[in-house]
């Protein structure tokens, strides 16, 4: 009773019609509540809560006034939705970046610090990690964690309440076919995929507190982890923590790369075969087993490393390290236990290639999506049998099931906008710091569009980024903020056509009408 009361109580409180303006008020009601429980837990080791406290009363204000008095009974259309997406993001990042502000950073510092954690993209401007409160850390590893779950719940939970199918959304999270109905049953895809968000998260805490890791560290690391974020409490990542602990972290990351629909069917349900079941998976896992079984043959055959065939210590530290590295590249994860940059060039273009692919959809991976990658071969595929039978009735098939000629049009698009996003970006990033080698433009352009973090070259996986200019860092938010959304969404926001949408759906147009019919009706009988 207490939820239908308080139901009916708020909507007797609101007094004007805007679904947008709701749901974002919603959004800074939990930014506010992210705000509230840090600035509690600085307050209880001694730093420095009012950073985080200064802003959390406004924001929450805000929040709640947009949410009380503002209705969403109308179905909102696709270019509100898509603007709506836009809009959370563009509020979560500056909100998010005044605690850093206040704490002294700069206003490029601050907000690339917040846009890489919340997009999950491990990038940072910290020149000494250990030298930051703790409770800075925390709230990096809490907006990691949020942004994670932020696309799922934009697409599985307000846009659907809303009006608006999350099907009909193609973002980069559900972008397979093995996520598209979990996508559609709104009333418990959010939930199941909380339940496994934090089922995993809580899961690694207590393993790595057993392990022996601190709880603070413990609790950074998983939600670094879990998202596949990349941002750790320590200068050189992962390196300094014992093999047992990078081994654990390396199994999350898998899992944080997996569709979390697998995951549900997996775990919950009697499917336990759900994931062997799944050629995307079976893809994912060959993917990298070849991928590091190649960087290891070329470290150990290379004359530029001091490997030998005869040491089968080196080779066994070679295969884990290039493991280690293929599976964080792979899952967007960031995660290092070794400087990579010192291995041969072909092994630095094979893991350029790994963050380019990405992981699994349905998951919290960056990337192209290794769906998206399977469809364009099917495509291929399926294009070359049509060139050498002209009468031939092909088809495109994933798992046995069909794909629409919708759902392959967009793999291809995006993959093509993708490698045009990475080309613009080089030529800018070149424009910018001329200064930089060819090798570390493009591990910068990888890292932030593919939502890596870590670099290449002069900005290896130990360094890091506050040594470009300002307007390299805008770039960089731009493209870590490129690689989380959709690229076909993003550009889409740059169209005519958008906005004209936009205003028409708005009802802009509408009420222009209005007010010219009822001046010429006044005109009339005067």
């Amino acid at each position: 009773m207490l939820f239908p009361t308080l139901r009916r109580r708020i909507e007797h409180l609101e007094r004007w019609e805007s679904g947008t303006i709701k749901v974002l008020g919603m959004v800074e009601v939990l930014l506010a509540v992210m705000l509230i429980v840090v600035a509690l837990y600085a307050a209880l080791v001694g730093d420095d809560a009012s950073v985080f406290a200064r802003p959390a009363p406004f924001v929450l204000a805000l929040g709640l006034f947009q949410y009380l008095f503002f209705s969403n009974r109308k179905p909102m259309a696709p270019s509100l939705g898509i603007l709506l997406i836009v809009e959370t993001w563009l509020i979560a990042f500056f909100i998010l970046a005044i605690p850093f502000y206040l704490s002294g950073f700069s206003f490029a510092n601050s907000l690339f610090e917040s846009v890489s954690a919340f997009t999950t993209t491990g990038a940072t401007i910290l020149t000494d990690v250990d030298a930051i409160d703790g409770s800075l850390l925390i709230w990096r590893a809490v907006m990691q964690w949020a942004g994670g779950i932020t696309v799922v719940i934009i697409f599985t939970v307000l846009l659907p309440m809303l009006g608006m199918g999350g099907a009909g959304f193609g973002s980069n999270e559900f972008s397979g076919v093995d996520s598209s109905g979990y996508a559609v049953k709104i009333s418990n895809a959010a939930f199941n995929f909380m339940r496994i968000y934090i089922l995993m998260t809580t899961a690694e805490i207590l393993i790595l507190m057993i392990l022996g890791v601190t709880p603070f560290e413990s609790v950074c690391i998983a939600f670094s982890n879990i998202p596949t974020g990349g941002l750790l409490p320590a200068n050189d990542s992962m390196a300094s923590y014992s093999f047992a602990v990078q081994f654990v972290t390396l199994v999350f990351m898998f899992l944080g790369a997996t569709n979390y629909y697998l995951l549900f069917r997996t775990f919950f349900t009697k499917d336990h075969k759900a994931l062997g079941k799944s050629s995307e998976f079976k893809w994912m896992v060959k993917w990298f087993v070849a991928c590091s079984l190649i960087i290891t043959a070329v470290i150990v055959v290379s004359d530029e490393t001091a490997y030998s065939i005869d040491n089968l210590g080196a080779v066994g530290d070679s295969l884990w390290h290039a493991t280690y590295c293929i599976v964080s590249a792979g899952t967007s994860s960031g995660f290092a236990i070794t400087d990579y940059t010192t291995w041969p060039a072909l092994g630095l273009m094979i893991l350029l290639v790994v963050e380019f692919v990405g992981g699994m959809s349905g998951s919290t991976a960056g990337g192209i999506k290794i769906h998206r990658m399977m469809a364009l071969r099917s495509y291929i595929v399926a294009g070359m049998d049509k060139i050498m039978h002209p009468s031939m009735v092909t088809s495109m098939r994933i798992d046995n099931k069909t794909l629409e000629s919708n759902e392959v049009s967009s793999a291809v698009s995006t993959i093509f906008l993708f490698m045009v996003g990475i080309v613009v970006a080089l030529c800018a990033l070149m424009f910018l710091e001329p200064q930089l080698d060819v090798q570390t433009d493009f591990g910068v352009v990888f890292a932030a569009i593919a939502n890596v973090g870590v670099g290449s070259g002069q900005i290896g996986p130990f360094d890091n980024y506050d040594s470009l200019k300002d307007a390299t860092k805008y770039l960089m938010c731009l493209l870590m903020w490129l690689g989380r959304m959709e690229l076909v969404l993003a550009i889409m926001i740059f169209t005519r056509g958008f906005w004209e949408d936009v205003r028409l759906n708005a009802g802009f147009r509408v009420r222009a009408m209005e007010l010219r019919h009822m001046y010429k009706v006044n005109k009339k009988y005067r």
